[in-house]
């Protein structure tokens, strides 16, 4: 299936991640990430004309705004007392920064004949359950800024309000533990 972003752009574009992961560790979370939290936000039909659109040489036949909320740039958001410029990332760093996250809290789990292990050699140490979560998060909010940008962009955008979104809405649950000891 086609993507709105690939492993190399992940590499290139987020925090660093280490060359030797392989791109077929990467792509299951691509997909998971655009089928679970980016079509449900910018909905099936402009979804499914970015991936028309990312996938053609021939773009002339796309609203020409598309370059702006894959890629990101400056847009005027007018108001009816005053204009003002306005800059974001994009989706595609969206989609960057939460597949991130989930390589922060996934990626290290194997599923093998003996159940769920987790990857080790000789020169890595394993590192602590509450850091992998605070990372994940910081790279979740990084992402909720990014796609909440783009979807200010497409409530300004008049070529592409046609398409149906769901807007803004944060699609993870807060569950707070507490311990008595």
């Amino acid at each position: 299936m086609l993507h709105l972003t690939t492993p190399d752009n992940i590499r290139k574009n987020v925090r660093p991640i280490s060359k030797n992961i392989e791109n077929n560790r990467i792509e299951p979370y691509i997909d998971e990430v655009e089928q679970r939290i980016i079509k449900p936000r910018i909905g099936s039909e402009l979804f499914i004309d970015l991936i028309d659109w990312m996938n053609t040489d021939d773009k002339s036949s796309f609203p020409d705004e598309y370059e702006i909320l894959m890629n990101g740039g400056v847009y005027d958001y007018i108001t009816c007392k005053q204009s003002e410029k306005k800059v974001f990332k994009g989706l595609q760093s969206a989609i960057n920064y939460y597949v991130y996250a989930k390589i922060i809290k996934n990626n290290d789990i194997n599923i093998s004949r003996l159940g769920i292990v987790n990857k080790e050699d000789d020169y890595s140490s394993r590192v602590d359950l509450n850091i992998r979560l605070a990372s994940e998060k910081d790279a979740l909010q990084v992402a909720d800024g990014y796609i909440s940008e783009c979807i200010d962009y497409l409530n300004v955008t008049k070529n592409i309000t046609k398409f149906k979104r769901a807007g803004k809405q944060n699609n993870r649950l807060r569950v707070s533990v507490i311990k008595f000891e």
